[in-house]
């Protein structure tokens, strides 16, 4: 506990520091650096030039003061934003992440609320996101994170105050949104392309494995009364009891030829939503929509999918699809109510999440 405590403080100090004299001297980004466990050293940067590194970067909110940007030395720099909004201190991150979202923030609280929510803006208002919140003896500790799997990049935005009784970080996670740079990113096909494994000298499934590397998960399942191998890059532990899931996974099944056969890539939208099996049928979903999948003609295909669009006006158009069936829609897909997306939501509910072998 002291550890952890001592670990807590720094980086409450070091996000202080950085924040509140307006820029951040060497030492104290090595230091913020080395209490998030990131990357080390940051370099001082515009934010012209980060917006070059991150596809669809956040931008200063109006109002804002003392707006410093960094990022590290490395491949896939992290970029952030420091800066002072409405008498309190903020630290934006994003990062290029691929197949999996990330929490870039650096705060490691013991969390005593986490929401979910939608973000204004973002996706076209309907990026999921996630809100945490620590309440302590004189010390509050604010996070959003949130994740756009169309381009990859992992976002996180903190603060930490003696008191935000009454604050919503929401708010300003939504302020930094940036629709010229979603934009731009649109317009020159900004998007995370997933690569799956070269599996041609394979023979088997268990081949396919034998690949794997540490830290990646697999696991076997019947999709559409067929025996397939889910391979994910990255699992993480559900409950703290050793049971492993994932967002995303590459899927494969043994050809008529024995030999074998990859039937895509599917991806949920946060790991609020771990992916589920339930009758031989793959739940895939995220905040503003839900999709049932099978197996069928060599290839993974939405049986069943709604989805929810939130307009500026606070105004739900809700949608209904099926690659394979007829369903009662109207020719633009849209439905009068939440009817089926409630329903696949009390059906992902029910389901089993799949339970990952993480490679050691």
């Amino acid at each position: 506990m002291i550890g952890k405590n001592v670990k807590i403080f720094t980086v409450i100090t070091m996000l202080l520091t950085l924040t509140a004299c307006g820029k951040a001297d060497n030492v104290a980004e090595e230091q913020t650096a080395a209490a998030a466990g990131l990357a080390n050293p940051w370099i001082a940067t515009t934010g012209e030039e980060a917006a070059a590194l991150i596809p669809n970067l956040f931008a200063e909110p109006e109002g804002a003061t003392g707006v410093t940007w960094t990022r590290t030395e490395s491949d896939k720099p992290i970029v952030q934003m420091a800066f002072s909004l409405d008498g309190l201190d903020f630290i934006a991150r994003a990062q290029t992440t691929g197949d999996n979202p990330e929490d870039l923030s650096g705060l490691y609280y013991d969390w005593a609320v986490e929401t979910d929510v939608t973000l204004a803006g973002w996706a076209g208002g309907q990026m999921p996101a996630k809100l945490h919140r620590y309440a302590g003896n004189n010390e509050y500790a604010d996070l959003c994170t949130w994740y756009d799997f169309e381009t990859g990049v992992s976002y996180s935005l903190g603060t930490v105050a003696e008191d935000l009784s009454g604050f919503d970080i929401q708010t300003v996670a939504e302020a930094i949104y940036n629709a010229e740079a979603e934009e731009t990113a649109e317009e020159a096909g900004m998007s995370y392309e997933h690569i799956p494994m070269d599996i041609s000298r394979c023979t088997s499934l268990k081949q396919i494995v034998d690949q794997l590397k540490k830290g990646e998960g697999y696991a076997k399942a019947q999709i559409g009364g067929i025996e397939v191998l889910l391979v994910t890059e990255y699992a993480f532990d559900m409950d703290g009891s050793g049971n492993f899931v994932a967002t995303d996974s590459d899927i494969y099944y043994m050809g008529e030829d024995d030999l074998p056969v990859y039937a895509g890539y599917i991806s949920a939208g946060g790991t609020a939503y771990p992916l589920a099996i339930a009758d031989g049928t793959l739940y895939v979903g995220a905040n503003p929509y839900m999709k049932k999948m099978t197996l069928l003609a060599g290839g993974i295909v939405s049986d069943e999918e709604a989805s929810v669009e939130y307009g500026t006006d606070g105004s739900e158009t809700f949608y209904y699809h099926s690659d394979i069936r007829s369903v009662d829609s109207d020719e633009n897909g849209q439905v009068p109510d939440s009817t089926v997306l409630d329903r696949l939501f009390e059906e992902y509910e029910s389901a089993d999440p799949i339970v990952y072998t993480v490679v050691e």
